[in-house]
């Protein structure tokens, strides 16, 4: 039978590894964050033909273990700014992209509050780490009719300003769009 003293060390030990395990895959997953959520994105497809809309999906995650107020909750608007850089800089921005992030053409109208992919509000999480998810039509955004290679991020506010995802990139391509690994 083993020693009281020795089974508290095995415990010791194996509540170490699972902190420092739960640290890294922390900061593997949430590297971009406030002091109540982290948001990472990633595009639903990498490569996509002319003509078939990009879609981002944003995740957010609540830190904390109360409810708090998800980024979007009532409308996109300007609280979530969705921002795309093509190979010759940024592309052809529609009226929406502009008025979310604040820089309106003379001649823009100002537009109803909606929801750029028809996605339902963020709700609150509640739980810590609990998750939020929209998806953004980018099409809705910018003029993507261009082929070649986009990057994507969002920057959602914060009490402290702007958080700003990571950064991901697609690929318009002519035609049809080459098969993917799970397809062949």
């Amino acid at each position: 039978m083993k020693s009281k003293p020795f089974r508290c060390s095995v415990v010791a030990i194996l509540a170490s590894v699972l902190v420092a395990f739960a640290s890294s895959a922390q900061s593997i997953l949430l590297p971009n964050q406030s002091d109540t959520f982290a948001v990472r994105i990633a595009m639903e497809k990498e490569t996509l033909p002319v003509g078939q809309s990009p879609r981002v999906q944003l995740m957010v995650w609540n830190l904390t273990d109360r409810f708090i107020a998800m980024p979007g909750d009532q409308c996109l608007g300007p609280s979530t700014r969705v921002w795309i850089q093509g190979e010759h800089g940024e592309p052809p921005t529609t009226a929406r992209e502009r008025q979310d992030t604040g820089r309106p053409l003379p001649g823009d109208e100002q537009l109803e509050c909606t929801l750029v992919a028809n996605n339902p509000p963020l709700s609150p999480a509640s739980m810590p780490f609990d998750t939020a998810t929209r998806t953004f039509l980018l099409e809705y955004l910018y003029d993507l009719r261009t082929p070649g290679k986009y990057t994507v991020y969002i920057d959602v506010p914060c009490a402290k300003g702007w958080i700003r995802s990571n950064t991901v990139t697609f690929q318009i391509v002519s035609g049809e769009a080459p098969p993917t690994k799970s397809s062949l």
